[in-house]
């Protein structure tokens, strides 16, 4: 704690495991964990547990299934409250949805899909949702949950797009550094916030274990 007296909200941002299907750009095709991503997210979370319990006293969760069911599944296990949050969906690709890198490269070629990988701020998917509509999405539905929280521990269960636009927000990189952070599936990360006298101040504790 860096504030003296400080009311402090420590919130982990959990990326969802592998979905049926592989990897492909997935944005809000809303496919089912694999047996091996139930795996990833459980032995992440686990991980966490103290003499059997977990740290948390409520959970977050995208609507999308990938993440759902698992955080649905979560709270049963460990009896804790889960709040389904819209906008921590994630970004919607357009026409890419449901597709591999190689099927897009095939159709359109591969200069557009990597001027959106280098700088995602100023080349959206064709159709799809611009950065700057998803961050401001994602920055009410922050601000919320920090003004809010449903405990003094909570934990978000999300997206790449998503846990990296949390994260910048916390470091503030701009806009086009929105993938900064290498995020595998079922990496964990922390985020510590705290209001005091002055304010209020959010740190990164540790990205992508």
């Amino acid at each position: 704690m860096r504030f003296p007296e400080a009311e402090q909200t420590t919130i982990d941002l959990l990326r969802h495991g592998e979905p049926v299907g592989g990897r492909m750009l997935r944005g809000s095709t809303d496919h089912p964990l694999s047996e091996t991503g139930w795996q990833q997210v459980t032995d992440a979370v686990m991980r966490q547990t103290v003499d059997g319990h977990l740290p948390y006293d409520a959970i977050v969760t995208s609507p999308l299934t990938r993440c759902r069911e698992f955080a649905l599944w979560l709270g049963e296990e460990f009896d804790l409250p889960v709040q389904v949050e819209d906008d921590f969906a994630e970004l919607y690709l357009g026409q890419w949805e449901g597709k591999t890198h190689a099927q897009v490269f095939a159709e359109e070629g591969t200069e557009r899909m990597s001027a959106f990988w280098y700088d995602p701020a100023t080349v959206s998917p064709p159709g799809g949702e611009s950065l700057q509509a998803f961050d401001a999405r994602l920055a009410e539905a922050w601000q919320q949950l920090l003004k809010n929280p449903p405990g003094k521990h909570v934990l978000v269960v999300a997206h790449l797009f998503v846990c990296n636009g949390l994260l910048r927000r916390v470091i503030e990189q701009p806009l086009s550094r929105v993938l900064a952070m290498d995020l595998p599936y079922a990496a964990m990360s922390r985020v510590r916030h705290e209001r005091h006298a002055l304010g209020e101040t959010s740190f990164v504790e540790w990205i992508g274990r």
